[in-house]
């Protein structure tokens, strides 16, 4: 009887963890997805980033009932926004949309809903900024020095610049001081950095950052001795005028002996 009792109450007890996993999962609410071009799935239903050329996924959870669903983008209907025409699929009914090898410009506020309905699913969708600069720049000391901070990804981020006086790599940086930071020719806030004359202390390492940022962006500065241009063309000057120089005590003693026979000859024709 006693074993007869345990095996009731675990069995019991089984059901009522099966009944309750149930309940937890068709309570669970469906997540909105974002696939990126690497195959990796970003559960996300507000804020979403996504590299350049790599592929979008949306997945519309208004449609859960049944029904068309109807795409937006910034407020306009999806199939009407020129800059993504013929650049995505609609797939399972209508509900998922595909973006693929999706460009800076596609970022936006993407909604989806049934017709007749406010839109039920909302995403922020923006790039991953991509940050460039050259690897190396050069300045010759008192000139005007002007860094630009190159961006792939809207909407374009606001930069922020480090500086770091080592020119080895994994330098500590900090905070740039005494520069002018302005927006740069593309638009982005703080883009441009201008040393508006540089000195022998302004050589090093310059970083640009910006937020969800794929990785910060670095360029080494050498700041040239302002007669480092003047010292090779004095060298030629100086190699020009000695090789003058040797070609005129040359030519002095090659036409030397040259009058000393015709003075030979004239005194001998006077003798006869």
């Amino acid at each position: 009887m006693v074993r007869t009792a345990v095996y009731l109450s675990l069995a019991f007890l089984f059901l009522a963890n099966a009944v309750s996993s149930e309940s937890t999962s068709e309570a669970a609410p469906s997540v909105s997805e974002v696939s990126g071009g690497d195959g990796s799935i970003l559960r996300d239903s507000g804020d979403i980033l996504f590299d350049v050329r790599s592929n979008i996924t949306l997945r519309c959870d208004a449609a859960a009932g049944g029904g068309a669903v109807a795409w937006q983008k910034n407020g306009t209907a999806l199939e009407e926004v020129w800059e993504m025409k013929d650049r995505y699929t609609l797939e399972r009914g209508g509900i998922e949309l595909h973006v693929k090898r999706a460009a800076e410009d596609d970022f936006g506020n993407y909604s989806c809903s049934l017709p007749g309905q406010s839109p039920a699913t909302t995403w922020v969708v923006r790039a991953r900024p991509h940050l460039k600069l050259p690897a190396n720049s050069n300045v010759v000391e008192g000139q005007k020095l002007k860094l630009t901070c190159k961006v792939l990804g809207k909407p374009y981020p606001r930069i922020v610049w480090s500086y770091s006086n080592s020119t080895e790599e994994g330098a500590r940086f900090e905070p740039v001081t005494g520069v002018n930071l302005s927006d740069s020719e593309q638009g982005v806030v703080d883009g441009t950095l201008v040393l508006p004359d540089a000195t022998r202390s302004h050589a090093g390492r310059y970083r640009c950052e910006a937020l969800d940022a794929f990785a910060p962006a670095e360029t080494l500065l050498r700041v040239k001795d302002k007669y480092a241009a003047l010292w090779p063309f004095l060298g030629i000057c100086a190699e020009v005028f000695v090789l003058c120089a040797i070609i005129l005590v040359y030519e002095k003693r090659r036409t030397k002996p040259d009058l000393d026979d015709s003075d030979t000859d004239n005194h001998d024709q006077k003798k006869s």
